[in-house]
């Protein structure tokens, strides 16, 4: 009897192990597609990942985020807010202290949610897609412009815009677009009250966690050196006290955060890995 629940024992925790293992791998490969500018392909990994284990949490990336939060970046970066809006909700009730699912649920809040756009209309990924495979900017812009396009440019977007190609006629052509379609969809002024709780909020809570990170821990030292991250949430915070408040600068600077705060996990290790490596060689 007893071997045997010994041996059920291990079988569960074989599965429970391969299942977390997977569960890594896809949310690896779904985190590289976001950072591509590949939403779409990303979101399907994250949901995948969601599906399997709904309360994951990667241990390969700080802060601690939920992968609701992820679920909820993708559908950001897709122009699809009212979606990401509720996952990110669903990050902090798995994970109350994960201030990117908070900063981007502020973010949610401040963008127009009710912004139409042709059902044929261009997708992020299939605009970078384009441009990968050839497709002069010009040209896309010509399409974006009969097609219209379902995402907005955010810092985020727009670099990765960039690293497939698009030149700044084109980025320029897909704001002018976008904007269009989203200047008579402005957030109310309770959602923006709302919205701007979430980002003070947020903003402090990632202000604290870098000042921890930097100031405690092994790894800190090669977070935020120049400080960029930490200025940039002070100028935030900054713009959320100042009356009348400038939104449209706000959002630009709160997403900047948000994205250099992905980017940095990735700089962060890997500077730490090569000073290993320095060391090694003395």
């Amino acid at each position: 009897m007893r071997l045997t629940r010994l041996t059920a024992a291990i079988a569960l925790l074989w599965t429970v192990a391969c299942a977390s293992l997977e569960s890594q791998t896809d949310f690896l490969t779904g985190r590289q597609a976001l950072l591509r500018g590949e939403p779409d392909n990303a979101l399907a990994y994250f949901e995948r990942v969601a599906r399997s284990e709904a309360t994951f949490v990667s241990s390969s990336v700080s802060p601690r985020k939920s992968i609701w939060t992820y679920v909820g970046r993708a559908q950001y970066n897709s122009g699809r807010y009212t979606e990401a809006r509720s996952a990110f909700e669903k990050a902090l009730s798995h994970l109350s202290e994960d201030y990117v699912a908070r900063l981007y649920l502020g973010l949610t809040l401040l963008r127009p949610s009710g912004a139409r756009a042709p059902s044929n209309a261009f997708n992020l990924q299939e605009v970078t897609y384009a441009l990968r495979e050839g497709v002069e900017p010009k040209r896309v812009a010509a399409l974006a412009r009969e097609r219209g396009v379902v995402f907005d440019l955010t810092k985020e977007t727009e670099g990765q815009l960039q690293n497939a190609g698009a030149d700044a006629s084109l980025l320029n052509e897909l704001k002018i677009i976008r904007g269009e379609s989203a200047k008579q969809n402005k957030a109310g002024e309770n959602q923006r009250t709302q919205g701007g709780k979430e980002l003070t909020a947020a903003l402090n809570g990632l202000r604290e966690w870098l000042d921890y990170t930097v100031a405690y821990t092994a790894q800190g030292r090669f977070w935020d050196p120049a400080q960029k991250i930490r200025n940039q949430i002070q100028l935030c915070l900054k713009q959320l006290a100042a009356r009348p408040t400038d939104w449209d600068a706000l959002i630009s600077n709160a997403e900047w955060v948000g994205y250099q705060l992905e980017e940095e996990n990735d700089r962060a290790r890997r500077d730490e890995f090569l000073e290993r490596q320095r060391e090694q060689r003395r």
